[in-house]
């Protein structure tokens, strides 16, 4: 059975979301600017850390895709 979230409407399209995962062997972070080196993400200034601070376990935050339009919603809460 798909993931689908229940009535979750894409904001951008009104498409379906389905529910699911942003996954990476290093922290998830945003950041207002790209790096020419790689760079710890809490030393950018003005970065949000939206993982966990783990250096030893995959971080991930949930996330809902639309199909339709191609964009991604984050809840890093």
């Amino acid at each position: 059975m798909e993931n689908h979230v229940q009535n979750f409407k894409c904001p951008f399209c009104e498409g379906e979301m389905k529910k699911g995962y942003i996954q990476s062997g290093t922290r998830l972070a945003w950041v207002p600017r790209v790096s020419k080196a790689i760079i710890e993400p809490s030393f950018i200034k003005d970065s949000v850390l939206l993982s966990k601070q783990s250096r030893f376990l995959v971080s991930n935050v949930d996330a809902y895709l639309c199909e339709r339009c191609k964009k991604v919603v984050l809840d890093y809460s």
